[in-house]
């Protein structure tokens, strides 16, 4: 148990450290325990392009010609998993290519991990629902996957 003197010490110790103040400091610490965002709550990284995810998105809503709510929500969700494989390849690409400039780390440049593997696998999931929705007004050609 705690003496009063200590509870004292503490409680002027926790009047110094009050964590960031400004709007700026707030943000930068919000990111301080992420490691790769896959499983973030926001959608999208400082080193993330909003502008692709859109793009995608618009690409696959004018392949694709939605109907109904649901069908443009699996849309959606087929550019999104779409999306974040293509952020997963990207980091890969460049962990690989620092890993042979360097020398170090050789597994970085191994095949494919079981995080490509899930995101593969939503990939496949929402596209699958989608192709099912769509019956026969699904597009016969899809261009537009970029699953390997």
């Amino acid at each position: 148990m705690a003496t009063k003197k200590q509870i004292a010490a503490n409680r002027r110790n926790a009047k110094k450290s009050t964590g960031p103040r400004t709007s700026a400091g707030k943000a930068v610490s919000r990111q301080n325990a992420l490691r790769h965002g896959l499983h973030a709550r926001t959608l999208s990284l400082p080193s993330e392009s909003w502008q692709e995810l859109i793009e995608i998105r618009d690409r696959f809503l004018r392949a694709w010609q939605p109907q109904t709510p649901d069908q443009r929500r699996l849309v959606a969700r087929v550019a999104f998993a779409e999306w974040k494989l293509l952020q997963w390849r990207d980091s890969q690409t460049q962990l690989g290519e620092a890993a042979s400039k360097s020398g170090l780390c050789p597994q970085l440049r191994g095949g494919p991990s079981a995080r490509q593997a899930r995101l593969e696998r939503d990939l496949r999931d929402a596209y699958d629902k989608l192709t099912h929705s769509m019956g026969p007004d699904s597009p016969e050609s899809h261009p537009l996957l970029n699953i390997a």
